[in-house]
């Protein structure tokens, strides 16, 4: 248990908004041995039972991999010997694998790069027919989710999802409300209250000044609550001016002068992260629920915060961001399927996920039992955990390989717009220029 504890306080998915859009370079995934990949639909053949020592490859950045939880693997298949290739270091990058020839049993991505990552390095491999015959029911997953994956899988699954999920809430600073008598934000909030609420608390006073509101843009842009994609996938054109969303969307978050002119006399960004928070002049900050676990200054209540649900746009009440969690993928190297799917069906277990949502981890398996126990050992005690699973997960926007660097894009525009360096017709035109040439570009690679 003392091991159990260890990993579950160090465990948390790297997907800040980089890892989220990022990708990894082409490269043919095909080995001598391998299987083939299955097309999404089609039966593979049935694996051989696993029979003497296995070797199962395990490739993946996600942080929930320890050591303290391989050895909890090693203990409940010693039988097989499970190799961790961190993706995140120095040559074990999927083009080094494919490069060096080392086989990857079991792949491990976030959702949002698994397309880019995975299937366009040619390894992806359907293995709904193995999942059913484990018993792993993909009904028990959060089906936004589920329906994403079965859209770059060809309607099959290329992957389950698994370890610690990511979506947003909006913390806030309990004290600067009680200093400045506000009522604190509550759940169930519209984007309209949220940024009024902003305005009301931006203010200088006793010569500091202080700021009602701070959001990562990217994960507001990327991930947007209202599914709206940055890449028209039927024309191949970006969505920036022809889908009107996106105008209303940024008068809302982003055009509220009250906030911006402080933020422009103080040469202050709009986007930000914990610091922000723990900082002592923000309100109000949208980002990561799993902060709340793995920022050292939130765990020790440097400041006195507690969190609510994202607010929710008037077109998609309750709604708040997409769940993204990594993806645990069989590959067509995979030398023992039977195997590696015995050790996918304990990472995705209720057992296993149910420990990391006990401490306050969103988790993307949502069964009773799964729900029963969330955050019912969260630490800090008395926040409000139920923050995390109060709104419905939005829908994935579709997604191409152009949306890092267009979302990139909008970032600096909209800290443009903020700064008061353009209007947001302009930074509209500048981003539909931009992102044209980067989707044209791609198209001929």
């Amino acid at each position: 248990m003392k091991n159990m504890n260890r990993w579950l306080k160090l465990g948390m998915i790297g997907m800040g908004t980089a890892a989220m859009l990022s990708a990894c370079g082409g490269g043919d995934g095909s080995k001598s041995g391998a299987g083939e990949a299955t097309p999404g639909g089609t039966e593979p053949v049935a694996p051989a039972k696993p029979s003497g020592p296995v070797e199962i490859n395990l490739v993946t950045p996600d942080a929930t991999i320890t050591p303290e939880f391989l050895e909890r693997l090693a203990k409940k298949f010693p039988d097989y010997k499970i190799n961790r290739y961190n993706q995140a270091t120095k040559g074990s990058a999927i083009t080094d694998l494919l490069t060096n020839g080392t086989p990857i049993d079991i792949i491990g991505r976030a959702a949002t790069v698994y397309e880019n990552d995975v299937v366009a390095n040619k390894l992806q491999y359907n293995m709904e027919p193995l999942l059913k015959q484990a018993g792993v029911e993909t009904k028990d997953f959060e089906q936004q989710l589920v329906n994403y994956v079965r859209s770059i899988s060809g309607g099959g699954m290329y992957g389950i999802p698994g370890g610690s999920a990511i979506n947003h809430v909006l913390f806030f600073n309990k004290t600067l409300f009680d200093q400045f008598g506000v009522a604190y934000p509550k759940d169930g909030m519209s984007w309209d209250d949220a940024m009024q609420l902003a305005a009301k608390m931006t203010r200088n006073e006793g010569g500091k000044q202080y700021y009602g509101f701070a959001g990562n843009t990217g994960i507001m842009t990327a991930t947007n609550q209202l599914a709206i994609p940055l890449v028209n996938t039927k024309t191949q054109k970006p969505t920036i001016n022809t889908d009107e969303r996106w105008r209303s969307y940024f008068q809302i978050i982003y055009g509220n002068s009250v906030l911006n002119d402080a933020l422009r006399s103080n040469n202050k960004a709009f986007s930000g992260g914990a610091k922000n928070l723990t900082a002592g002049d923000t309100a109000m900050l949208l980002f990561n629920a799993n902060i709340g676990i793995i920022d050292k200054a939130l765990q020790e209540e440097t400041v006195n915060w507690d969190m609510v649900a994202l607010p929710s746009f008037k077109e998609a009440p309750k709604t708040g961001s997409p769940m993204n969690s990594t993806l645990w993928g069989l590959t067509n190297q995979t030398r023992n399927r039977e195997a590696a799917i015995d050790v996918i069906k304990y990472m995705v277990s209720d057992e296993v996920l149910g420990d990391l949502a006990k401490i306050g981890y969103l988790v993307p398996k949502q069964t009773d039992a799964i729900k029963r126990v969330f955050a019912t050992e969260a630490k800090p005690a008395g926040k409000n955990w139920n923050a995390v699973n109060y709104n419905k997960f939005a829908a994935f926007p579709e997604m191409t390989v152009s949306d890092a660097a267009i979302a990139a894009l909008y970032s600096k525009q909209i800290e443009d717009i903020v700064k008061g360096q353009t209007d947001m017709n302009t930074a509209f035109r500048t981003i539909e220029e931009e992102a044209t040439k980067i989707i044209e570009e791609n198209a001929r690679k």
